[in-house]
This record gives structure tokens, sequence and C-alpha cells, in this order.
């Protein structure tokens, strides 16, 4: 197996710890450093998208909810489920909504099931916005990508997936 390349940005965080597992001799390096490579790279990841997001007045979780919101494009969404998909507090979720509706981008409505229940879709600009943005955004995230072989790019998805298993599956014990 050939060595990690070189990551100028990691190496702060390496050398931390490296200086932890100095004082600590059973700390489990390798499994800290993944751990915290995903953590950077979710960091970055959400930077880079702020930065292609952020000049059309939407951020990195606005867009997110708007892409869930185009995903679900015929029927809509209710709001408690766009939390648990985003991972975002519910009282969090009626905020960024509440954005997405005062810019115009996002309306709510009262279910057909049921009245009492409150359902979230894309208006006719919050449409055209993410089509504007998802082939940009697709653009920035192939270029970061190809870096990866096809064979590297679905071990990698294998992987996450599995450690989000483990993560999930820990979390109910």
């Amino acid at each position: 197996m050939s060595p990690a390349p070189a990551c100028p940005s990691f190496a702060l965080i390496e050398s931390q710890i490296d200086r932890v597992a100095a004082r600590m001799r059973d700390a489990p390096v390798q499994d800290i450093v993944l751990v915290r490579l995903v953590k950077t790279l979710s960091a970055q990841l959400g930077h880079h998208l702020g930065q292609k997001v952020r000049p059309h007045g939407i951020n990195e979780v606005g867009f997110r909810t708007l892409t869930m919101l185009y995903a679900q494009l015929d029927t809509g969404v209710n709001p408690s489920d766009l939390s648990d998909a985003s991972g975002e507090t519910r009282t969090n979720m009626t905020r960024i909504c509440d954005e997405l509706v005062r810019k115009g981008l996002v309306r709510r409505r009262a279910s057909k099931e049921d009245r009492r229940r409150i359902v979230l879709e894309l208006t006719k600009k919050g449409v055209a916005l993410l089509e504007k943005l998802l082939p940009q955004v697709w653009t920035g995230v192939g270029h970061v990508t190809s870096t990866l072989s096809t064979s590297e790019k679905d071990t990698l998805e294998r992987l996450l997936k599995k450690l989000l298993v483990a993560f999930e599956t820990e979390g109910k014990s």
C-alpha cells in the first residue's frame, strides 16, 4: 500500500494527535486520524459549497434544504422530515425554512392528507435557483473527486457507509 500523500492543512492536527499519543501510549492514533480526516473533509466540503452558493443569497444549509425539497418536487416535504434527513434540529430547520420562505424560494401549505400538517415546497424561483446552482456545485465537487479513480470512489463510498452504520449502531447501544 502506498503512503498517504502529504496534506499540509492537516499537519497541525496530526502533530496534536501525535502529542496526545505520546502522553497516552494506548491512544488509537489511526482511528483518531481517520475520524479527524472525515471531520476536516466535511468542514472543507461545507466551506466549498458555501462559497458557491453565498453569492446567490443562501448558505450551505439552505442549499441542502432546497436540494432535499427539489428531490420531492411533486409532493413537498414536512419540516420534521427535513430535520431528520438533514441532521438539523427542528428549531434550526424552522429558522432555515423561515429564511427560505422570506426569500421567496420556498412556500408552506397545508397537507392534503392532514390539514394540521405543514408541507414545504419549492417556488418557481426556488426551482430556478437550484437548477442554476446544481451544475456549478457538481462541477466543483467533480473537480475534487476527479483525483480518485472509479474504483477508489466505489471503495470510499462503501467504507464511509460502513463507518456511518457503525456510528449509528453505536448511538443506539
